[in-house]
């Protein structure tokens, strides 16, 4: 009971002087960083002392943790000091910006570049593939030709009758429009003429381009002569009248036929689009759309020509041998 009494005293006493002294000087600096007299703070300093001195052991637990919100309020008011003591080192204008804010990098315009080319070879690699299913150029062994082509008698550019014996013994290109026509047959004609000139460059004067009208109504000898000589300079003209033309028309399946008409020599003619490529001995070899290049033509036509030649060579040495 002596030792409890004499411990009650002790305590009141270190309280008394405390706050005696709180009172008679100004406000320490406190735990928490305040200036004015925290009571959280004056409770854990003299809690602090009486744990130093020995008199109650279990006060050192309470002051080495503070409370929950003393240590909130020693956070908020250290921030708001360190943020008045520490001045900005740049002005606001001139601050650095931050990753977040950045719009532009080499490796995004890089990766841009990348992906826009692929786009691009993309795009060029499906219009390639598209063109190549129109023209449907395809090697496959065919079998069988079919029944085009045949006798027929015209009249040329100087007004001289034809048959198809003039031109046995070399490779004909055939194609058939009429010389009004405002487009289709010009660009025609000037790629036969194309094809036939790569064949040249090779072969020598080995295949004739042939034009045959199927407007006879207009389409004169001498209009067919003065047409021709803006095309390949051994291009034959050929006319007729109309049941010679009708009559070479269905031995190629041609289709065509007159279109409206405003008067007797104003009107269009609706017509197939087709080059006919016919062999020495004048029988049907192949025959090429409009989708078909110049190029693509003399292709396939040095094809024919090549595979003629071979069998030609096999037939004389078997002959030799013989």
């Amino acid at each position: 009971a002596m030792a409890r009494a004499l411990r009650t005293r002790a305590w009141a006493s270190v309280a008394r002087s405390t706050h005696h002294r709180s009172l008679l000087q100004p406000a320490p600096r406190l735990v928490c960083g305040a200036s004015a007299l925290c009571s959280s703070c004056h409770a854990s300093r003299a809690v602090s002392r009486v744990a130093r001195i020995g008199i109650y052991p279990q006060a050192r637990w309470f002051a080495a943790e503070p409370s929950s919100g003393q240590t909130r309020n020693t956070t908020d008011v250290q921030d708001a000091q360190k943020g008045a003591d520490s001045p900005d080192p740049k002005p606001e204008g001139e601050r650095r910006r931050t990753p977040d804010s950045v719009v532009f990098t080499w490796k995004s315009a890089i990766f841009t570049c990348f992906v826009g080319g692929a786009c691009v070879w993309y795009f060029d690699y499906l219009k390639e593939k598209k063109e190549a299913e129109s023209r449907a150029i395809t090697t496959q062994e065919r079998i069988g030709l079919p029944r085009l082509g045949g006798p027929f008698e015209l009249v040329d550019r100087k007004g001289n009758t034809v048959t198809e014996k003039d031109f046995l013994g070399q490779y004909l290109l055939i194609y058939f429009g009429f010389t009004f026509c405002p487009d289709i047959c010009p660009q025609e004609m000037e790629k036969q003429s194309r094809a036939i000139e790569l064949l040249d460059e090779e072969f020598g004067p080995i295949a004739t381009p042939i034009f045959i009208s199927v407007d006879p109504k207009r389409d004169k000898p001498a209009l067919v002569d003065d047409y021709c000589k803006d095309f390949h300079p051994r291009i034959v003209g050929l006319t007729g009248t109309p049941e010679q033309v009708k009559k070479v028309s269905r031995a190629y399946r041609v289709y065509y036929n007159e279109g409206l008409k405003t008067d007797e020599e104003d009107y269009l003619v609706d017509h197939s689009i087709i080059h006919y490529f016919v062999g020495k001995n004048g029988k049907f070899i192949d025959f090429f759309g409009k989708n078909m290049t110049a190029k693509e033509m003399a292709e396939k036509m040095r094809a024919h020509i090549r595979q003629d030649q071979e069998k030609r060579k096999q037939c004389k040495k078997r002959r030799g041998v013989e």
